[in-house]
């Protein structure tokens, strides 16, 4: 036994054993963690578990530690790298770049030598050749006007553009790309968005800007580039890219993420042609439909020189006609290319002026084209347009919009002139409305409302007569008054009507408004029919709802009531009730109460008296008076009652018909100034 205890003595201080944590092991690149917790853990015992647990622990913050402060000791020299990499980077793309156009660039010089050497060996090959070149002119001829056109639509499309793009010859716009998000190369945030229009020859970005404090955006040229001098590489091969591109040029990095693989292989593609075209390119191929000019020996049916020279002394006339014309076309271009500089400047005035003196030259002329014609109609609406653009915003000076009117007027824009006049007038007064502050003084904003919108009404008028002179236009300004009139009683009935304001409230509201009304009346322009159209509705509403709460007053007081005679009413004044009840009426309470509420009832009204509404407040007396005596009514049906209460409630009714009705009749007399 002594043997055994001495052989098993040993083992629970063998277990108690904490294992070391061995930091070599760890720190091996084929660690295998499961393993060495198999070995270390094998024989511990769950106290030393937890302890071993906490040494890791503690080796893992002593770790981070250490690896914190190398971060921090060696952060220039990381730093310092990355740009290092980053620049060599750089420059290896942009020197794969280079050699790759100088081997395009050889291979298309020994392409035209080939070319050459052939045509010079074929029978008639100089010939051919030469009727190739001089076709070849022709079709550059008619490509440099269409180059032309192209950079003319971007400088009018895009602001400033002309300054960054100017005009050179063979220089053609080869697409663009549009809604562009320009990053920021250390944080991947996004800058701003752009549209990049790539050029044979260059990189335009154009940035989308608002134009003021209203949603219309513009596009503005914000920098160019030289296409040669650029680098273009895809890094959507990256871990944090997606469909992104960066453009190297020279010093600067610009990074720009495409929405979709589609657009960014389309940018990618422009850039490849635009790229093939700087670096040796093949000459535009000729024109099918065109065939190689054959010498005049080879000709079938070919003409001698002599009546050759005799046919061009003839056509003499037709030659100095297709010259004068020719003349023509040059200076109507001209015109035409002064417009664009004027349209893209903003300079208004004189772009009209020139469309003058360009629909007089089409006029000259005896027979214009029709492209002429085609291009001349596009630059008026462009301009147009603009100038509409112009007179649609709100709160512009008077100055400013007549003249912007009379630019119109001149371009034959007369009805868009009305409708955009008119809408910026509306605008303005719904700007001027939401400025106005509603504090709980209800009397105090509809009268600022009332100001802002009829003397705005009444400007408009004045203006709307100067610059509108064709009688025809005027049923257009009675149905923008009847439409702003519409919107100043929807803000009307919001704040007055449907907050349920006493009778005195909504009758000084309504004499506010009356009141600048007559302002407009001065002017010439009467709207007060239009008031009452539009606020008879609500008068009468308002009328209904006070009827009701008065009726429900009444019938609360009528349940309340304990029939019995509450006071008795003198009948001097009532030669009727005076024969029927003799010196004095006895009454209940309902019928005091009755006589009280009708008196209020006639009080209130007397605020927001008119002719019209005279038929809806007899309606609504009478109405008040039927339903006490239809409760009355009910009352003695019951049967609940004694005969002393029966009596007293007769004899109420009685005193309603006799004494209460020709009361309120007398009331409303002295009201309205009519029986």
């Amino acid at each position: 036994m002594a043997a055994a205890a001495q052989k098993q003595g040993p083992a629970p201080e063998a277990q108690s054993e904490i294992p070391a944590v061995s930091l070599s092991r760890l720190t091996k690149s084929d660690f295998q963690p499961e393993e060495y917790l198999k070995e270390t853990l094998k024989t511990v015992q769950e106290k030393n578990i937890r302890q071993f647990r906490k040494a890791l622990e503690d080796a893992r913050k002593v770790a981070s530690k250490n690896l914190q402060k190398n971060v921090y000791k060696n952060y220039e020299s990381f730093v310092f790298i990355s740009k290092e990499i980053s620049g060599m980077e750089r420059d290896m793309q942009l020197l794969r770049e280079l050699l790759l156009n100088i081997n395009q660039v050889g291979d298309d010089l020994m392409d035209e030598d080939e070319q050459s050497i052939m045509d010079a060996e074929e029978p008639g090959g100089r010939v051919a050749a030469l009727g190739r070149r001089r076709t070849m002119r022709m079709s550059m001829a008619n490509q440099q006007d269409m180059f032309k056109d192209q950079l003319t639509k971007v400088w009018r499309t895009i602001r400033d553009a002309q300054r960054f793009v100017p005009f050179a010859p063979n220089r053609h716009v080869v697409g663009d790309v549009r809604n562009i998000s320009e990053l920021s190369p250390s944080t991947m945030q996004t800058r701003q968005k752009v549209d990049i229009v790539v050029l044979s020859d260059m990189l335009l970005l154009a940035v989308r800007k608002k134009r003021g404090n209203y949603a219309q955006t513009i596009l503005v040229a914000e920098r160019s580039f030289l296409l040669s001098d650029v680098t273009v590489a895809d890094v959507s091969d990256s871990s944090r890219a997606g469909n992104m591109v960066k453009i190297v040029n020279r010093a600067e990095t610009f990074l720009f993420g495409f929405k979709s693989t589609e657009a960014k292989n389309e940018f990618l593609m422009l850039i490849g042609h635009a790229k093939a075209g700087i670096f040796g390119a093949e000459p535009p191929s000729m024109p099918p439909s065109l065939p190689p000019p054959l010498p005049n020996a080879a000709r079938p049916g070919a003409v001698p020189v002599r009546s050759t020279r005799s046919r061009q002394s003839a056509s003499g006339a037709d030659d100095d006609q297709e010259s004068m014309a020719e003349g023509l076309r040059s200076r109507i271009d001209e015109m035409l290319d002064a417009l664009d500089i004027h349209i893209a400047r903003r300079e208004f005035t004189d772009a009209t002026t020139l469309v003058q003196r360009l629909k007089r030259q089409v006029a000259e002329s005896p027979k214009p084209a029709a492209a002429v014609l085609r291009a001349i109609d596009t630059h008026i609406a462009e301009l147009s347009r603009l100038i509409l653009t112009d007179l649609l915003i709100p709160c512009s000076p008077r100055k400013q919009v007549a003249a912007n009117v009379s630019l119109l007027h001149q371009l034959g824009w007369d009805k868009e002139a009305k409708e955009a006049f008119l809408a910026s007038r509306s605008a303005t007064i719904k700007n001027r409305t939401r400025q106005l502050k509603l504090e709980g003084n209800t009397r105090l904003y509809i009268r600022e409302l009332a100001i802002v919108y009829f003397r705005l009404i009444r400007n408009t008028c004045e203006w709307y007569s100067e610059f509108f002179a064709d009688p025809t236009m005027i049923s257009a300004l009675i149905a923008w008054v009847r439409q702003e009139m519409a919107g100043y009683a929807v803000i009307f009935r919001r704040h007055v009507f449907h907050e349920m304001q006493k009778f005195q409230v909504i009758a000084s509201c309504l004499n506010h408004t009356l009141a600048e009304v007559d302002i407009l009346g001065h002017a010439g322009l009467d709207l007060k029919f239009m008031l009452d159209q539009e606020f008879f509705p609500d008068l009468t509403g308002c009328i209904r709802s006070f009827e009701g709460r008065c009726l429900a007053l009444l019938t609360k007081a009528v349940a309340g009531d304990s029939l019995s005679v509450a006071s008795k009413i003198s009948t001097a004044s009532n030669e009727n009730a005076a024969r029927l009840f003799g010196a004095q009426i006895p009454i209940v309470a309902s019928v005091s109460k009755l006589d009280e509420v009708l008196t209020d009832f006639g009080n209130e009204l007397r605020f927001i008296v008119r002719d019209s509404l005279y038929g809806q407040v007899v309606a609504s007396v009478l109405s008040i008076i039927e339903g006490v005596l239809k409760q009355f009514l009910t009352v003695l049906r019951k049967g609940s009652n004694t005969h002393a209460q029966e009596l007293a409630l007769l004899v109420s009714t009685q005193a309603v018909v006799s004494w209460v009705v020709p009361r309120s009749a007398a009331h409303l007399d002295r009201i309205f100034g009519r029986t």
